[in-house]
């Protein structure tokens, strides 16, 4: 019963945090969101339940957090682990279930990369999987739960996160070591995806409109009516057609000293630039043209993760053309990654330089 009321308020304070957390004005970062994380974990048991020679386990970590300011959150987490020991009568196969509810000191989560430390406490529940000698089959102890880790945002709503932590209590600590995706729920509005279309700040003005001469009534007379003249009207101007893109075929060329592709709210600095091509690719002249929406990376960070970014960048700017009035199979999108850059790496120009969205016609 004991076991029972300890996990009843460790849940019901984190679902409490959750509840009373209310969305925020987005500032570009996570505050009032809710982090869930379903991740593959590794364990070194206590000696206070484990033997010495046998203390690895497999399972794995449950976490439901709430972004509370953009540098603290609060995360509840539940761990569940196999060891199978020696598989003798007095080591027998043990489960390890480990509930937690722990404070987040993070780096500003409008950054990309989010290194944190963690403090809290919890308990731990050890069921042994057959008898063991004349022993207590289950064990329980109160832990204090301290770590540290990072997340790598990839997109608005995802990241990449690991964690290695300790879990102290009676007898030796046990250690605790998690990597996998954690996703981003609720939230300021500004994080999600805007689908009210947004009017162009730049509109096509119309050619001025050529008046034609009506001929003038005949004055009555009393003499014979004259034959009706032929009226012949001025031709009309025609406009030469309108020449979109460059000699590479490059309609738009965006990069990281334009709009900071790091924030999860890039898109907004985006958009006022986007509208000017929404207007030629809605024009007469322009309602024939295919895309292809090429997006580029810098190379920090794995090479997989960074074509997962560019594709997301990509994807984000073709809906938003889509939203003002661009056919969607006009449009195809590309992820480039780390792997065409235009400037160096090493330094933060050319890190920003790098970090590109370009809009080539197909046509």
């Amino acid at each position: 019963m004991r076991r029972l009321v300890l996990i009843s308020l460790v849940v019901s304070a984190v679902c409490s945090s959750t509840l009373a957390a209310q969305p925020a004005v987005s500032d570009g970062s996570l505050t009032g969101t809710r982090e869930v994380g379903l991740f593959p974990t590794g364990r070194v048991l206590s000696t206070a339940y484990s033997v010495e020679d046998s203390r690895m386990a497999y399972g794995g970590t449950v976490t439901l957090g709430t972004q509370l300011r953009r540098h603290v959150a609060l995360q509840g987490g539940l761990g569940i682990a196999y060891g199978k020991q020696e598989l003798t009568y007095y080591r027998p196969p043990l489960f390890a279930f480990t509930p937690t509810l722990s404070l987040i000191l993070q780096q500003s989560t409008a950054s990309n990369f989010q290194p944190y430390a963690l403090v809290g406490a919890g308990y731990e529940f050890i069921r042994y999987t057959r008898a063991r000698c004349d022993c207590e089959q289950s064990r329980s102890l109160g832990i204090g739960n301290f770590g540290a880790g990072f997340r790598q945002m990839i997109g608005d709503r995802r990241a990449f996160r690991a964690e290695l932590s300790s879990q102290i209590g009676k007898g030796g600590p046990a250690y605790t070591g998690f990597a996998g995706m954690s996703m981003f729920v609720g939230g300021p509005s500004a994080l999600r995806r805007r689908d009210t279309p947004r009017p162009p700040q730049r509109v096509r003005p119309e050619p001025a409109s050529i008046p034609v001469p009506r001929p003038q009534p005949a004055a009555s007379q009393p003499a014979p009516t004259p034959p009706r003249a032929v009226v012949t009207q001025p031709p009309r101007t025609v406009a030469p057609p309108v020449t979109l893109g460059d000699a590479n075929g490059v309609l738009l060329s965006i990069d990281g000293t334009q709009v900071d592709f790091s924030k999860p709210g890039w898109r907004d600095e985006a958009e006022p630039i986007l509208d000017g091509l929404v207007v030629d690719l809605t024009s007469d002249a322009g309602q024939g043209i295919k895309l292809n929406i090429e997006a580029h990376t810098d190379n920090v960070g794995a090479n997989a993760a960074n074509n997962m970014i560019a594709l997301d960048r990509a994807r984000a700017v073709r809906d938003y053309l889509v939203t003002q009035g661009v056919a969607a199979d006009r449009i195809r999108i590309t992820s480039i990654g780390e792997e065409n850059p235009i400037a160096p790496n090493n330094t933060a120009l050319g890190r920003q330089q790098n970090r590109r969205v370009i809009i080539r016609r197909e046509n």
